[in-house]
């Protein structure tokens, strides 16, 4: 049997190649990780910039009394391209009218509209139809939630 002192370790290639295996075993879920992280981060500030430079201003509602229909003037005033998404109508009671784009609720011409442009809103009310005198609230809102209001009486 030989004195403990004569046995030997790992030579120091092997070592460095075990470590060096390790290592990189241990750097792939960091890595991945990490470029999952950042491509999000970069999504996210993409569509904050989108988001800060869109803007619309409603011009003209016209909402009469006891006709089931609303049509909407938007004037894009940003500097990106805007189509509207949804259109709410609050009630004096409080009530939250929703007529959405997806849904067919209502038409747009044109559907997108450039900087200083003018989209008008077509929303079909019925089954409902405002009542005369009532004072309502319009708001109109794009596809990353920017929008407007304006107050109007029936």
């Amino acid at each position: 049997m030989k004195p403990l002192s004569c046995k030997k370790g790992l030579s120091p290639i092997f070592a460095s190649l075990l470590i060096l295996a390790i290592i990189t075993t241990l750097f792939i879920p960091v890595f991945l990780w990490a470029t999952g992280v950042t491509s999000g981060t970069s999504d996210f500030w993409n569509r904050q910039a989108s988001i800060e430079t869109e803007r619309i201003v409603i011009e003209v509602v016209n909402l009469k009394g006891g006709k089931p229909s609303c049509t909407v003037y938007v004037r894009n005033i940003g500097k990106t391209v805007v189509s509207i998404q949804n259109v709410l109508i609050i009630e004096p009671s409080g009530n939250v009218r929703l007529y959405l784009k997806v849904d067919g609720d209502f038409t747009l011409s044109p559907e997108y509209v450039s900087q200083g442009d003018l989209i008008t809103v077509n929303v079909d009310l019925r089954p409902w139809a405002p009542v005369s005198g009532q004072t309502y609230i319009v708001k109109v809102f794009t596809f990353n939630g920017v929008g407007d209001q304006y107050q109007i009486v029936a």
